[in-house]
């Protein structure tokens, strides 16, 4: 099965020391995955595809909520 292109390539390892810092390098990179959005085209279009704007939808969700919790962790 071939998946549809992404705007950018996921981020594929962190860097895992194990120090205070580690969580919020793990819901960072969480979070740069979802600058990655589903595509149709190479042109940068947005897709028509009803499966691939709700993924795309639920990115945006989730960006949402893991900014919250950066913020809030950062704050520690």
């Amino acid at each position: 099965m071939k998946l549809p292109e992404l705007t950018q390539q996921p981020i594929l390892h962190i860097d895992g020391t194990p120090d205070e810092d580690y969580p919020l390098r793990i819901l960072r990179a969480y979070r740069q995955e979802c600058d990655c959005k589903w595509a149709e085209n190479t042109d940068d279009s947005e897709p028509t595809n009803p499966l691939l704007i709700m993924m795309n939808k639920h990115c945006e969700q989730r960006a949402e909520i893991l900014d919250r919790a950066i913020e809030k962790l950062s704050r520690s």
